[in-house]
């Protein structure tokens, strides 16, 4: 039986990835003790940890090595979430101390599916200059649009936060991303790394369903490649966003410090030391020292 609302985490591949997410919970819980966390993890990502750290994750979802697909993963979380309403997030982020995940999920509870997006392109309008030059669509928008027959908007979302419900739209929404990404016969793909970005279905799919965001360039999390490093001071950022991203290749001193500043108070709560700071991914993930 599927549990009400919960949040779900991914923490596959590199052992990084574990850790981060392992903080991410800790400082989750340091808010909203009862909010049911689920961590979906390939072996290696979470074999390291011990079960004092663990403790933080109340749900641990093995997921075998073969069916590791990078950001594909991603879209397979209507069937991988234990909850009616998930609210997922990348695990390289920090949550802010002030505002806890079951407000956000109040405030979001009448969408079906929502998430953060930088731009759209308007197919059925001349005018077309909402298209964030920061982000991507992945693909040529006007290739996609060939392809795919789409019309309406096209939303360049990310996926670094997204709530859901698993409703039957949500599910086709999520089951036509999939097949998008595995069979896309598009020519102008940008890569992230050597993967198909999962956000190449996701923009493409949503346009066929109709699924728009909740609020146009919705920012629950700061992140400081896209929205700059001049709001770092402490008390700022966590009385304006609900999470701190860190998702780039690399981070600023300043980024660091308020990384580690929201895990360490958290970790002090449990009465329990900070010892995974953040690093740079650029500095030992092979994937990421090409781009």
């Amino acid at each position: 039986m599927l549990k009400k609302r919960g949040i779900l985490l991914i923490a596959t591949g590199h052992p990084y990835y574990g850790r981060m997410a392992y903080n991410l919970s800790m400082s989750i819980k340091a808010i909203e003790p009862d909010i049911p966390i689920c961590v979906v993890h390939s072996e290696n990502s979470l074999n390291h940890l011990s079960a004092h750290q663990r403790r933080f994750f109340d749900t641990m979802i093995l997921l075998p090595e073969s069916q590791v697909k990078g950001f594909a993963c991603k879209l397979h979380l209507d069937e991988l979430s234990p909850f009616e309403e998930t609210l997922f997030l990348d695990a390289d982020m920090a949550w802010l101390p002030k505002r806890g995940p079951s407000q956000l999920m109040d405030e979001l509870s009448a969408c079906d599916y929502t998430g953060i997006t930088e731009g759209y392109f308007d197919i059925n309008a001349n005018y077309r200059a909402e298209i964030s030059k920061k982000y991507y669509f992945w693909a040529d928008v006007d290739e996609i649009v060939k392809k795919y027959k789409v019309t309406g908007k096209i939303y360049q979302w990310r996926s670094e936060v997204i709530y859901f419900k698993k409703t039957e739209i949500v599910k086709q929404f999520f089951s036509d991303a999939r097949k998008i990404n595995a069979n896309h016969e598009l020519k102008s793909i940008i890569m992230f790394g050597n993967q198909v970005p999962d956000e190449l279905g996701i923009n493409i799919s949503a346009a066929i369903h109709g699924i728009d965001p909740h609020q146009y360039k919705w920012i629950p999390a700061l992140w400081p490649r896209l929205h700059g490093n001049n709001s770092t001071s402490f008390e700022e950022v966590y009385n304006r966003y609900y999470l701190l991203s860190c998702g780039s290749n690399y981070a600023t001193g300043d980024i660091k410090k308020l990384y580690d500043r929201i895990i360490k108070c958290a970790a002090n709560k449990f009465q329990t030391q900070h010892v995974f700071p953040l690093i740079d991914k650029k500095s030992f993930i092979p994937d990421r020292q090409k781009m």
